[in-house]
C-alpha cells in the first residue's frame, strides 16, 4: 500500500480522502514514526485499539474493514482517543442475534463504557451492503433489501470522518482492509 500522505499544514491531517493501509502499517505510521517518538499517549492508545478490535471481532467472528480518523490520524503528538468505525459484512452482521452479544456490541460502541474499561475509543459499527452486483444498481430491484439505508450510513460516516472541527476545512482518514 502507498504510505499515508504528508499531513497538510492547515489542519495537520492527511489531505481529504480515504487512504488504504494494512494493519501493520498503522502502528509504524501513527505510533512509531519519528514524529511521534515523544508522544505520551499514542502507544497506549494503540494497545487499547488492539484490545478493542479483538473484542469486536470476538462478537462478529470477523471485521472486513476499519476506518480510523480524528486526532489519532493527525500530526497531533498526544491525541486523547481513537475514532474508529468497524465495517462488517452484511451476513456476519446479521448473524449476531444473541441478546448478550448485541448488548456487548452496544457497550463496545458506548464511549463512556469504553473509557470506564480502560479504552479511549470512540467506536461505531457499520454494516456493509449485501448488494454485490454493482453494475446492476440502477436496475429496479437489484439492490438487496435494506441496502439503501446501509449506503446512506456509509456516506454519512465518510462525510463525518472528512470533517474538521475548524469550519471550512476537510481532512483525510485511513481505511484498513482486514
Amino acid at each position: 500500500m502507498p504510505p499515508l500522505p504528508p499531513f497538510t499544514s492547515d489542519v495537520n491531517c492527511p489531505p481529504p480522502g480515504r487512504y488504504p493501509m494494512v494493519w501493520d502499517e498503522l502502528e509504524s505510521s501513527l505510533v512509531q514514526a519519528p514524529a511521534f517518538q515523544g508522544s505520551s499517549t499514542r502507544s497506549a492508545l494503540w494497545t487499547e485499539l488492539v484490545a478493542h478490535r479483538v473484542m469486536v471481532e470476538c462478537k462478529f467472528g470477523s471485521v472486513s474493514r476499519i476506518w480510523l480518523a480524528g486526532s489519532f490520524v493527525s500530526g497531533k503528538l498526544d491525541p486523547s482517543d481513537i475514532d474508529v468505525s468497524y465495517l462488517v459484512d452484511a451476513r456476519v452482521h446479521g448473524a449476531v442475534t444473541e441478546q448478550e452479544d448485541i448488548a456487548d456490541l452496544g457497550n463496545l460502541t458506548d464511549r463512556e463504557w469504553c473509557v470506564k474499561h480502560g479504552m479511549r475509543i470512540d467506536a461505531s459499527i457499520l454494516r456493509l451492503p449485501a448488494t454485490t452486483d454493482f453494475k446492476s444498481l440502477g436496475v429496479t430491484g437489484a439492490m438487496a433489501p435494506g441496502d439503501t439505508e446501509v449506503f446512506q450510513m456509509l456516506g454519512l460516516y465518510d462525510e463525518i470522518w472528512q470533517r474538521c472541527r475548524d469550519e471550512g476545512h476537510r481532512r483525510g482518514y485511513v481505511e484498513v482492509w482486514l
